[in-house]
């Protein structure tokens, strides 16, 4: 971690300069300031008393910010998350952040203040400016730098996986369903190029219907593929909710699932298991990645250096695949 000695150093000044600069106290030029401003955020320097709040005075508070906790695959995510800290002494303090990334910074912010004691985030905004290699803090699906750990599932597998059972179960024109963003790059997308890439290798035609996220109108969106899709058979979609959606509209259209068409998902959550026909899907390990991720941001928070962390996932057969 950079210290005050660092900083000043790089910025080609006093210890007792840099101080000034850093505690905002004393008079200091403009561009010796603009030269230890600079040497701050390349070092990625936190103030002593930040840093020491890390180490020594630990708030056993997690903040864990999600897009939305109507999302089956979030809430469950969070039900392990919770049960994880708890076992290990720290509370947790949800954020449902609706994606605006206003609410995200704002916990960011108390991190920063040592409001929190560590974060675990899920967000698809750009808030790489306001996070440090010193922060501890881990993402799910999402890598910011080097430096920044994360937790995810072998989507890029998952999504050769998807196309291989299609095959196996004799699809021969198959799509992927799902989004993409302009604003970042998360490792979801990875479903998408697995599958698009095994596709490729197997001689396959392949069709990507993505929209960009968030869908203004799914259902809308979904309607429309059979509409301009008809010779499809097999059908991979980004995510089980969609999924499940697809497979309720070629209900009411009267296709036949999985004789006319083949539909799996990803996530394989555990609150649709009782519906019927009962999709099959791309499983996730949810709670493994729950627990991993807690692992991490005590890691992190302790100073202890932590790597990402990639989990297996397994093909789940339901009734909407042959």
């Amino acid at each position: 971690m950079a210290t005050i000695k660092d900083v000043a150093k790089l910025a080609g000044v006093g210890i007792g300069t840099a101080s000034r600069v850093i505690n905002k106290s004393g008079y200091v030029s403009e561009e010796t300031k603009n030269k230890v401003l600079e040497a701050i955020k390349q070092l990625g320097y936190v103030p002593n008393e930040t840093a020491r709040a890390f180490v020594t005075q630990d708030s056993k508070i997690v903040a864990l910010f999600l897009p939305s906790i109507h999302h089956a695959f979030f809430s469950e995510l969070a039900y392990y998350i919770e049960d994880e800290l708890d076992k290990n002494g720290y509370n947790m303090m949800l954020c449902n952040s609706s994606g605006h990334i206003e609410k995200e910074l704002k916990y960011i912010s108390m991190l920063k203040q040592n409001k929190v004691s560590g974060i675990i985030g899920i967000s698809y905004n750009s808030i790489e400016n306001e996070i440090n290699h010193s922060m501890p803090i881990v993402l799910v699906d999402r890598h910011i730098g080097e430096n920044i750990p994360y937790v995810s599932s072998d989507n890029y597998y998952g999504g050769q996986l998807a196309y291989q059972v299609l095959k196996d179960t004799g699809c021969t024109n198959v799509a992927y369903i799902g989004t993409f963003s302009k604003a970042v790059v998360t490792e979801v997308e990875k479903r998408r190029k697995g599958f698009e890439d095994a596709a490729k290798e197997g001689g396959i035609k392949c069709t990507l219907y993505i929209e960009e996220d968030p869908i203004k109108d799914e259902t809308t969106f979904l309607t429309n593929f059979f509409k301009n899709y008809k010779d499809v058979d097999g059908v991979f979609v980004e995510n089980d909710i969609m999924a499940l959606k697809l497979v309720q509209l070629a209900i009411e259209q009267n296709i036949n699932i999985p004789d006319e068409l083949s539909i799996i998902g990803y996530d394989g959550i555990k609150t649709y298991s009782a519906l019927r026909p009962k999709l099959s899907s791309i499983r996730q390990p949810i709670e493994r990645m729950g627990r991993s991720l807690v692992d991490l941001v005590i890691k992190r928070i302790n100073g202890i250096p932590v790597e990402p962390v990639v989990h297996p996932v397994v093909f789940c057969k339901g009734d909407t695949t042959l």
